[in-house]
């Protein structure tokens, strides 16, 4: 009876909410309301998702189509957001104070009354001592600076793609995350064998068979040609595959190393994260000289100096939120779904290119971009096959449940 308590409480990758079920005759209408709870956040961290990914695409384009040059400028922009978070860590951590004096006093009453028990019970609170053991703090800074010099190395590779290729053909071949984060969370041994579907592979080939037609086909839609473009394609393919190892070793380090399981976690995680990757970016920016450049930059730029610190400005909000909303959907869901959403956001970033930057996309293109959405497709086909067998699962626990309570 106890196993099957905790199956029904692991709802679909809603098993890392923060509140507790102390009452199993009630826990039918608190999981109805904590369902409708999780799919609201997720969609609004979806929202945020696709939001960041698209208006972050666009203003970086628009950034280095005006007159922009630097790319250790617009990758450091890109990480700089990250104070915006620091009221939302400040009130997070109020809210896990308040819960632990909460959780300190009920555990003071249970000790209490469980005073005559203490001989029999030793050796199950070591070991639940031993389970909830904090990890020590180099641990954890190294898995901050870890994760934090790769989405430098996501920021840099994103800022080469983006100068040397259109924003639409940059954002088709992001939809290639999919595969790399197939390959990365089977290595760490993340829900490997529901990766592995038939769906994801037909997925996965698509998109294969996508990018090979954008290597062949490059000056069709007026691409920088030759090893401008070389260096734009491979750097875009070489940031979604660094992102995807990003999003794997995210989840890998919450269930491994921190098994973090709040809010706080998901905002702390976001601000070292990229402090870290803002320190190091502005390291290149001052070895590579670069910083010497930037205020005749500025005063050159086509739009004005007030247009671009504006523009500098919303890349640094609109990557934050991205950064934040796919980290979310990794804490509380897996990184492929959060994959499926930067996907989408990839697959209608082309849509504002042509009508705000104009884009070409025609010929091959638009085949490139057909392959894209029927692999996405796919992926959203294998997401709701994943859905409903979880809730089948979800609702075969409750009826279990049920019986033994009955009986």
């Amino acid at each position: 009876m106890e196993e099957a308590q905790q199956k029904l409480l692991d709802i679909p990758n809603e098993g890392i909410f923060e509140k507790e079920n102390h009452n199993i005759e009630s826990s039918g209408s608190t999981h109805c309301t904590t369902k409708h709870k999780w799919w609201y956040q997720v969609a609004i961290f979806t929202l945020l998702t696709l939001s960041g990914e698209v208006i972050t695409s666009l203003l970086v384009s628009i950034y280095f189509t005006k007159g922009g040059k630097s790319i250790w400028l617009i990758s450091f922009v890109q990480n700089l957001g990250f104070p915006i978070l620091l009221p939302f860590l400040f009130y997070a951590s109020l809210n896990n104070n308040n819960n632990n004096n909460n959780n300190n006093n009920n555990n003071n009453n249970n000790n209490n009354n469980n005073n005559n028990n203490n001989n029999n019970n030793s050796n199950s609170q070591i070991e639940v001592i031993k389970d909830n053991q904090e990890p020590y703090i180099c641990t954890i800074f190294l898995v901050y600076v870890v994760l934090g010099v790769l989405l430098g190395g996501v920021s840099v590779f994103d800022s080469i793609g983006l100068k040397y290729l259109q924003v639409s053909t940059y954002s088709l071949i992001n939809t290639s995350r999919l595969g790399f984060t197939v390959v990365f969370s089977f290595s760490f041994f993340l829900d490997g064998r529901k990766l592995i579907t038939p769906s994801i592979v037909n997925s996965m080939v698509l998109v294969t068979v996508a990018l090979v037609i954008l290597v062949l086909h490059n000056n069709e839609s007026g691409e920088k040609s030759g090893g401008k473009f070389l260096l734009g394609f491979f750097s875009a393919v070489g940031g979604s595959t660094t992102y995807s190892l990003v999003l794997s070793l995210t989840e890998f380090s919450y269930r491994k190393i921190l098994k973090g399981r709040k809010f706080i976690d998901i905002i702390e995680m976001s601000i070292y994260q990229t402090l870290v990757a803002s320190i190091v970016i502005l390291l290149g920016l001052f070895i590579s000289g670069d910083w010497k450049n930037l205020i005749m930059e500025m005063e050159k730029y086509q739009l004005g100096k007030v247009y671009y610190a504006v523009i500098l400005f919303f890349i640094a909000i609109s990557c934050q939120l991205n950064v934040v909303a796919s980290i979310w959907l990794v804490f509380k869901v897996n990184p492929l779904l959060s994959n499926v959403l930067n996907n989408l956001g990839a697959l209608i970033t082309p849509i504002f290119g042509v009508i705000f930057l104009n884009d070409k996309i025609k010929g091959l293109k638009l085949v490139v971009m057909f392959l894209a959405i029927w692999g996405f497709a796919s992926q959203i086909y294998q997401q709701y096959l994943n859905y409903m067998e979880e809730n089948e699962e979800i609702e075969q626990n409750s009826r279990d449940i049920c019986e033994v309570s009955h009986n």
